[in-house]
């Protein structure tokens, strides 16, 4: 029995492992395709001309998206042995990720594609450049790197870090850069809703937490959770 248990620890180690790199480099992976189109100023009459590149990008970045409730889910047996409330706390979150950037910010990208065909058929142009207007608007604050998404991101990642650290399931380093990558990015998120800050501070403040999530993978994936600490289930943070 023991044997069997171990060896689904580990399964799920992998697993959570492998998510968080989907939905990390898929990330940047996705973006790399249809951003540059997308956030061209004359992207009403670009976009449909690089629409299979455009839509190779966001289907990329809607795995790395289905990937962050999947994370929540498989790690949740893991962290309910330390505490249930934490552990549904950062499903809860995972989940609410997801959901900003389906209903939001992936429908927005379609739209502006969308547009664009709109605008190729000879659209009226005062139109279709409003509801771009409205697109981008929107984006501005449920984006992958806008407020209200990287505040719900950083509620959960505090969930996860704080329960990583609290019974040392990985070494306590990892998790403690966790912590306070976590916390500068929920500043920045903090801070963006009233003032924009250079996208070379964006950058710079979220370029540590994406590094950490990658060390913390591979960690997953080769060294597993550490639950030798967990004699008391369920009596954590």
């Amino acid at each position: 029995m023991f044997s069997f248990a171990l060896t689904n620890q580990r399964r799920t180690a992998v697993i959570v492992g492998v998510l968080f790199v989907i939905a990390t480099s898929f990330l940047f992976l996705g973006e790399a395709f249809y951003r540059r189109f997308l956030d061209a100023p004359d992207v009403l009459e670009i976009a449909v001309q690089n629409k299979p590149t455009i839509v190779l990008g966001l289907a990329i970045e809607l795995i790395c998206i289905l990937a962050m409730p999947l994370i929540g889910a498989f790690i949740f047996p893991i962290l309910s042995r330390v505490s249930v409330g934490m552990a549904a706390s950062y499903f809860f979150f995972r989940s609410f990720e997801a959901v900003i950037l389906i209903s939001s910010a992936l429908t927005n990208k379609f739209a502006i594609l969308s547009l664009s065909e709109a605008y190729a058929a000879e659209g009226d142009p005062a139109n279709l450049e409003a509801a771009l207007a409205l697109a981008r608007a929107q984006n501005l604050w449920t984006n992958t790197d806008a407020p209200i998404y990287n505040v719900v991101f950083v509620c959960g990642a505090l969930c996860l870090y704080a329960v990583l650290f609290y019974a040392r399931l990985i070494p306590r380093w990892i998790s403690l850069w966790g912590l306070l990558s976590a916390s500068l990015l929920g500043v920045l998120a903090a801070s963006a809703v009233f003032v924009r800050l250079p996208p070379l501070w964006e950058g710079a403040l979220i370029a540590p937490l994406a590094v950490q999530e990658m060390v913390m993978a591979l960690w997953f994936i080769f060294r597993g959770f550490d639950t030798s600490d967990l004699s008391h289930p369920n009596s954590g943070p």
